[in-house]
């Protein structure tokens, strides 16, 4: 009796799979409008730049954004020149929606005033860029 339950049980199955337009799956539209992912924001520097810390020759600027992104400060002795680039690695910590980013500038000299702009941009890959300009006097 249980091997004839089992024989017919198979028979079913087989049935069923072979039927025209019967699936064991459900089927999902692609472009179904709840569906989509959320769009990542832009992002923005939300606090900052500020000066952390200055010496004769190094100076480390410290920004925040609403996501994560690029960390790089462009400087120079005049606001219109800012032809010199320092950078620190993509920050991204996952587990706070705030970022923190630092990059520390080497290299100045002493009692010398320099202009700068700090950028963060590619925020999770929306290309999005902001900035922001300050100044800063070495030691």
């Amino acid at each position: 009796m249980l091997v004839r339950s089992a024989i017919a049980l198979s028979v079913l199955s087989a049935a069923l799979i072979a039927a025209p337009g019967a699936s064991a799956q459900p089927k999902h539209h692609e472009h179904h409008p709840t569906a989509r992912a959320a769009k990542p924001q832009a992002e923005r520097i939300t606090h900052g730049p500020v000066v952390e810390g200055t010496g004769n020759s190094w100076v480390v600027i410290a920004w925040t954004t609403n996501t994560g992104g690029s960390s790089v400060v462009r400087y120079g002795t005049a606001p219109g020149a800012l032809n010199r680039t320092a950078q620190a690695p993509y920050a991204d910590n996952e587990k706070t929606s705030a970022q923190n980013h630092r990059v520390r500038l080497t290299g100045l000299r002493p009692r010398s005033t320099y202009f700068f702009e700090v950028v963060s941009g590619q925020g999770e890959g929306t290309g999005s860029q902001d900035a922001r300009r300050g100044e800063f006097h070495t030691k």
